[in-house]
Order: C-alpha cells, then sequence, then structure tokens
C-alpha cells in the first residue's frame, strides 16, 4: 500500500473543517427558529413552523435550494395570532432568544469553557463561531424588538 502524498492530510482537514461548518450552521439556524417557539408557546401565541419555506420548492435546482436555505432559511417560524393579554415583552424575548445560541463564546470568554483558539482545536474554533453565528438576530427579529406592538394591529 502506497503512503498518502504530502498535500492529502491538509485537504483532508479542510474538508473536515468545511463540514463542521456546514453541519454547524445547519443544525444552528435550525435552533435559531426553534427557540422563537419557547416563548411562544408558554403565552399561548398561535404559531407556524414551516421546513424548507417556498413556494415553488419543487422546481428549483440543487444549487438554488442550498442557496434558498442559507438565504431564505431552513425553518421558519411565523407568529399567527397573539392572545390580546400577552405582553410586548414577550414577543421581543422571543425574538432576543436565540442569542443564547452565543452563550458557549461568553462562557469561554470568561473562563468557564476551554478556549478552543488557545488549545489549536480548529474544529472546536469553527464549531463556536459558527453556533455563535447562528445566534445573531435576523432584521425581521429585530423588526419584533423594536415595531412588535405595532405589526399586529389585531392584537
Amino acid at each position: 500500500m502506497h503512503p498518502a502524498p504530502d498535500w492529502f492530510a491538509p485537504a483532508l482537514d479542510l474538508f473536515a473543517l468545511g463540514v463542521v461548518l456546514l453541519v454547524t450552521l445547519v443544525v444552528g439556524v435550525c435552533v435559531h427558529e426553534l427557540l422563537h417557539v419557547v416563548p411562544l408557546r408558554l403565552a399561548d401565541a398561535e404559531y407556524t413552523v414551516t421546513v424548507l419555506p417556498s413556494e415553488d420548492f419543487a422546481s428549483r435546482t440543487a444549487r438554488a435550494t442550498l442557496q434558498h436555505a442559507f438565504s431564505g432559511g431552513l425553518v421558519r417560524v411565523e407568529v399567527t395570532r397573539a392572545p390580546p393579554s400577552t405582553p410586548d415583552w414577550v414577543l421581543r424575548v422571543a425574538a432576543l432568544l436565540p442569542l443564547a445560541l452565543a452563550l458557549p463564546l461568553a462562557l469561554v470568554a470568561i473562563g468557564v469553557l476551554p478556549n478552543p483558539v488557545a488549545a489549536n482545536d480548529d474544529v472546536a474554533t469553527v464549531a463556536l463561531v459558527a453556533l455563535t453565528g447562528c445566534g445573531l438576530p435576523s432584521p425581521a427579529d429585530w423588526a419584533v424588538v423594536w415595531y412588535g406592538p405595532y405589526l399586529d394591529e389585531d392584537r
């Protein structure tokens, strides 16, 4: 059996990092959206959860589907009705709850969790950065935070 070429190991490492990045982003985006559901469920709000939201999903190519998944979302949570008694702060908490995905980075920063950069752990570093990025509020989340009471005039 012939030994692997010298270029093979770094290429395999980069491939592994790419896989970790992709998997972390997919899981993180889904968790981001599903975290919106927790306060909504506690407030008895009605909502819909749509996986791969798109009207013309069947007619898309694989590349277009992948682009839409990262730009349009893998999962979408939409509030269909909030009870009139629901306080505005519940909707704002629901919009900001995905920030909890940045908790691991905060725990690394204060020294509770080991620092993957200092440990030279590329896989953990990529996963940590990707997960933190998934916790950032989207423009729609910020719209609910700032204009939540005005978005649903029927309430």
